[in-house]
């Protein structure tokens, strides 16, 4: 441990007390004002790295003072310090800088110390938070989405459940494409022969020229299956079919307006295919 070597240094009352290099004596003197300039900090701070000298009597005649406190046998030079209120300048100040409350020997440790020995909370709880709430995302998600799309494809076929079924669907569906198109042949695939002959659609350019004056009166033509039926043999399935007129009840040419049809098919099986026999509308 270094100690602060045999001295006369300020006591903080404006005199200069002699220090023995363990405790402050009793012994004060008034500067005097042509002695040698006092030390710097830098020359106390070199003093203090070496070790004690044996003490030496004091240069100056001591004269006891009546404002002299007795210095606490063994009390090391911080507590003179503070006995003296020795200031900055003060070689026990220097020695023990107080630079925090508490910060002596022996003291708690507290201040920057402390924060850095704290043990440090863990924030993995917040990697597990942002992990529930990514799983409850995903788990909503799914709860909403994937009905909604057995809803929509429910819709789709209009609450089809087999494969016959399924079938019937389709063909219905090329039907509806083959009068948008024109397509002869897939109009041909799509339906019966008695069904063709009752509509009186015996040749393709009959079927086309009805075609061509459907595209001219209708236009957004839309169709969705609302019902599927297995019924014997047969396969009912019913549509909603919506659409712009460009033409009034009659036929004649009108300002455009929404409308719609439901429409019943009547499907069988023709070589092992469904085709559409019979057609009814409301």
């Amino acid at each position: 441990m270094t100690t602060t070597p045999p001295g006369w240094y300020d006591d903080g009352h404006g005199a200069l007390r002699w220090w023995d290099g363990a405790q402050w004596t009793e012994h004060v003197a008034q500067p005097d004002p042509v002695s040698s300039p006092a030390p710097t900090e830098a020359e106390i701070v070199e003093q203090l790295g070496f070790e004690q000298q044996p003490a030496v009597a004091p240069a100056l005649a001591p004269e006891a003072s009546s404002a002299a406190q007795p210095a606490i046998p063994g009390q090391p030079p911080y507590a003179a310090a503070q006995q003296y209120a020795a200031g900055p300048q003060h070689p026990a100040a220097q020695q023990y800088p107080p630079a925090a409350p508490g910060a002596y020997p022996g003291a708690p440790l507290g201040g920057g110390f402390t924060a850095a020995t704290e043990p440090r909370k863990s924030k993995l709880w917040i990697l597990w938070v942002v992990l529930g709430v990514v799983l409850l995302g995903i788990v909503i998600a799914a709860a909403v989405v994937i009905p909604l799309l057995f809803l929509s494809a429910t819709s789709a076929n209009g609450g089809a459940q087999s494969d016959d079924e399924r079938a019937a669907v389709a063909t219905v569906e090329v039907y509806d494409d083959a009068w948008q198109d024109g397509d002869c042949d897939a109009f041909t695939t799509a339906t019966t022969e008695f069904f063709r002959t009752d509509n009186g659609f015996t040749d393709c350019a009959t079927f086309e020229a009805e075609s061509d004056s459907f595209d001219e009166n209708f236009d957004d033509y839309e169709l969705t299956v609302t019902d599927v039926e297995t019924q014997g043999d047969e396969i009912a399935v019913t549509t909603s079919e919506t659409f712009t007129a460009l033409v009034d009840a009659d036929g004649q040419p009108a300002d455009p307006a929404p409308g719609s049809t439901v429409y019943h098919y009547t499907l069988v099986q023709v070589d092992g295919a469904w085709v559409i026999d019979a057609l009814t509308y409301e």
